[in-house]
């Protein structure tokens, strides 16, 4: 359901291919984790009305929660039901963002045996998963900025590997809606019209080393196995 996902590709070439500015985002990253930091787009009145690139912590904290330990838990929400429980719907509604990545990772099998896979698209370009985003001000006035992955039912051959994967959006008016368009808009893009970039995903044997969230280097992409379109 993408608990792992990677970002390689110079953040000056997703700024040039999002239309958006750039910002420091550090080296490529061959491992991202809950917890760590996510880039995404996002359309914040306070801040830039056109899209911005921002890095979050992936692991959404509601503004309402007591604790930020809450998003060890939220790394991914549901597209079925984020619009009916408070956790999501309140960032559903306002704060929705486009998360970058340029592939992410699924596992097969159970237990001690599970087998990674990387997925990504054929030419290896950035692309967008829906997102929420949320700001956070703990008691002491420290403020956490977070995001969460929505997650859709498995399209494809990603289906053989888990039930869910991360809603993907097609080019053009999908991320433009779900980005800035309304909630009622936002709900029809929940409805799966991401089918054909789905389609469009290679699939890779990875080795176990990915499993390890401490390594974070090019080994975590090196196919073991033959390539398969999902």
């Amino acid at each position: 359901m993408c608990g792992r996902a990677t970002l390689i590709t110079p953040v000056d070439e997703i700024a040039e291919a999002f239309g958006v500015a750039p910002i420091p985002i550090g080296p490529p990253r061959f491992n991202i984790s809950p917890g760590t930091d996510l880039l995404v787009i996002r359309s914040d009145p306070a801040r830039d009305a056109h899209g911005e690139l921002a890095l979050l912590r992936w692991g959404l904290v509601p503004a309402f929660a007591k604790d930020r330990k809450i998003g060890h838990r939220l790394a991914q929400a549901r597209a079925e039901t984020l619009t009916k429980v408070n956790t999501f719907r309140f960032a559903f509604e306002k704060r929705r963002c486009l998360v970058v990545v340029d592939g992410f990772y699924e596992w097969s099998g159970e237990g001690k045996s599970r087998q990674p896979h990387y997925v990504h698209l054929s030419d290896r370009s950035p692309f967008t998963m829906a997102g929420l985003w949320e700001r956070w001000t703990s008691a002491e006035g420290d403020t956490l900025q977070t995001c969460a992955v929505v997650t859709t039912p498995s399209r494809a051959a990603l289906g053989e590997l888990h039930d869910r994967m991360p809603l993907i959006l097609g080019e053009g008016r999908e991320r433009e809606i779900w980005l800035g368009g309304s909630a009622e808009e936002a709900r029809s893009v929940l409805e799966g019209a991401h089918d054909a970039v789905a389609h469009t995903l290679v699939l890779e044997t990875v080795s176990t080393w990915v499993n390890n969230t401490r390594h974070d280097d090019p080994r975590c992409i090196e196919p073991i196995g033959e390539n398969a379109l999902c």
